[in-house]
């Protein structure tokens, strides 16, 4: 988004601001509609013992840290809609696009860590869901944010600036989930 936000920002502030500013409402909003189905789901899995679910993530989290790190996170292969950039004002096309990003579902994915942050919500900590995926949605419109007004954006947004840091992050997310995985099988199973 960064890559929109910036030459928008370059072009006018104002245009800029108010895509921004959408992003953040389309997000949120899009994170609570998405909180439904989550916490649903994760009523409905509750029944599992304790042990079972916690089991089950530790599966989960290895599955998308070596995901992760073979560089095949799992998405689907989609963008938010681009022939809408011409059809709706800035701010009318942040909040659409942030809806259409916080779904999750719908849009291709850097890393799995929403992913195993979804995985944990559901089997374990259901309640959390609107919470937690706001929070999220929040933070990440705030990163975007931040790389949009952050000196260097222009050079950010140039073709093939971005395959060797995904690529770092992609590694550095697989990491981590390997690294949860097995601090939960090692504190959460072993207890």
């Amino acid at each position: 988004m960064a890559g929109v936000a910036s030459p928008m920002m370059r072009h006018s502030r104002a245009d800029g601001t108010r895509f921004l500013a959408g992003l953040l409402a389309g997000g949120v909003a899009g994170a609570g509609v998405l909180a439904l189905p989550v916490y649903l789901l994760g009523r409905l899995l509750g029944p599992l013992p304790d042990r079972a679910a916690l089991a089950a993530v530790v599966l989960v989290l290895v599955l998308l840290g070596v995901a992760d790190l073979r560089q095949r996170t799992p998405h689907v292969w989609r963008q938010v809609p681009q022939n809408l950039w011409h059809k709706l004002t800035p701010g009318w096309l942040g909040v659409v696009w942030g809806f259409d990003l916080a779904l999750l579902f719908t849009t291709q994915k850097t890393t799995s860590l929403i992913w195993a942050s979804l995985a944990g919500l559901v089997l374990l900590q259901p309640t959390l869901a609107a919470v937690a995926l706001i929070s999220i949605s929040v933070t990440s419109t705030v990163l975007v944010i931040v790389s949009t007004i952050r000196a260097g954006a222009t050079e950010r947004t140039e073709a093939g600036w971005s395959g060797k840091v995904v690529w770092r992050i992609r590694q550095a997310s697989g990491l981590v989930i390997l690294a949860t995985a097995v601090g939960a099988a090692v504190f959460g199973l072993a207890a």
